[in-house]
């Protein structure tokens, strides 16, 4: 610095804000950091064996919703009246068996809901969902 009046105005950085600046956001940083690796903690279901017996694939239920209101059990018509209490059959009281839904394209989403609805209030609590490739329909 010059004392006086004549010298000429210079113009260098300060550069212990920047520096503070910097120390500041590195341990901000190094606080969050591991928090957000934590995650969170999912269960998945464990793998099902390639050679499923036969008796667990004849088991299983899917459930179809046609576009022109047909309902199939596992490839059987059903008439939407009979519905509820084939359903009641099959699952026999055993409500924890799971039941797939694989639904159409074009059934649209009021239909699909209210099957799911009266398939839930026949007995099927627990409900998967298929979904497949536009191919394979």
């Amino acid at each position: 610095m010059q004392v006086g009046g004549g010298g000429s105005l210079r113009s260098d950085i300060n550069v212990t804000p920047l520096v503070d600046v910097v120390l500041v956001l590195l341990i901000i940083f190094m606080v969050i950091t591991p928090v957000v690796q934590m995650g969170y903690l999912v269960r998945v279901p464990p793998k099902a064996p390639a050679n499923l017996p036969p008796s667990a694939v004849q088991d299983q239920i899917i459930l179809r919703l046609q576009p022109d209101n047909r309902i199939l059990i596992n490839k059987e018509d059903v008439t939407p009246d009979a519905f509820p209490q084939r359903i009641r059959d099959i699952m026999h009281g055993n409500t924890s068996k799971m039941v797939f839904f694989a639904g159409s394209r074009d059934v649209d989403y009021e239909a699909t809901m209210r099957f799911l609805d009266s398939a839930r209030a026949a007995g099927c609590k627990n409900i998967g969902i298929i979904v497949e490739e536009p191919g394979q329909q």
